[in-house]
C-alpha cells in the first residue's frame, strides 16, 4: 500500500515538474519571438529610412501640401499600425498556445488527482452513515477533501453544479434514471460522483440520479 501511495505520488510531481517545464519553455519561446519580431520591425523602418530622408524638409514644419510628404507620412503611418497589430496578434496567439500547453498538462495530473479524490469522499459517505460524527479519522478525511478542493480552487477548478438543476449529458452522466410527477423535465436528483469543471471545458461529469416526467 506504501509503495503505492509513494508510486502515486511520484507520478503527481513528475506530471506538476513537466507543467512547470512546458510553462518555462513557453516563456522562453515567447521573449524569443518578441526579440526577431522586433528585429524586423527595426530592418524594415531602417530600410525606409534613405527614402524618408530624400524628401525631409528638415528643421521646422514640412512644405503645406507637399504630395510626396503626405504620401511618405501616410505609408508610414500604416507600417506602424500594421505592425502594431501583428505584434498583438502574435501576443494572444502566444498566450492562447501556453495555457493550451498548461490545460494539458493540468489535465494529465487531474486524471490521476480524481479517482483519489473520489475514494475520500466516498470514504466520508460511507462512514457518515456509521460512525460517530466525532470520530478524529473521519473529520481528517473530511479536512483533507476541503484542502485538495481548496487547491483546486486556486487553479480555476470548481465542481459542477448538479442537484435540482436539468440534467446535461455533457456535464452530467446519469446511471439510474426514474420517473416522478414532480417534474416536468429532466432534472438531477442526486449526485452519486463529484464532477469538475475548468471554466466552460468538463474534466470529470458527475455521476448522477435523474428523474423524467411520468
Amino acid at each position: 500500500m506504501i509503495d503505492k501511495d509513494n508510486n502515486g505520488r511520484r507520478k503527481i510531481e513528475i506530471e506538476d515538474k513537466r507543467a512547470r517545464d512546458d510553462y518555462r519553455a513557453g516563456v522562453a519561446s515567447q521573449q524569443e519571438l518578441d526579440e526577431q519580431l522586433m528585429q524586423l520591425v527595426d530592418s524594415t523602418c531602417e530600410d525606409d529610412e534613405p527614402a524618408a530622408a530624400a524628401i525631409d524638409p528638415g528643421p521646422g514644419q514640412p512644405p503645406a501640401g507637399d504630395p510626396a510628404w503626405l504620401e511618405r507620412s501616410k505609408e508610414y503611418l500604416e507600417l506602424a499600425q500594421r505592425k502594431e497589430a501583428e505584434l498583438r496578434n502574435y501576443r494572444k496567439r502566444v498566450q492562447k498556445d501556453m495555457e493550451l500547453a498548461r490545460r494539458y498538462a493540468v489535465e494529465g495530473l487531474l486524471a490521476d488527482l480524481f479517482p483519489a479524490l473520489d475514494g475520500l469522499a466516498q470514504a466520508v459517505q460511507s462512514y457518515e452513515d456509521t460512525a460517530d460524527e466525532q470520530n478524529p479519522l473521519l473529520d481528517g478525511v473530511r479536512r483533507t477533501i476541503k484542502v485538495l478542493e481548496s487547491a483546486l480552487g486556486k487553479h480555476g477548478i470548481e465542481k459542477i453544479n448538479a442537484i435540482g438543476i436539468p440534467f446535461d449529458p455533457e456535464r452530467h452522466n446519469a446511471i439510474n434514471v426514474e420517473e416522478s410527477s414532480e417534474v416536468t423535465e429532466d432534472t438531477v436528483a442526486e449526485v452519486y460522483v463529484e464532477g469538475y469543471r475548468l471554466g466552460d471545458t468538463v474534466l470529470k461529469p458527475a455521476i448522477v440520479r435523474v428523474l423524467k416526467p411520468a
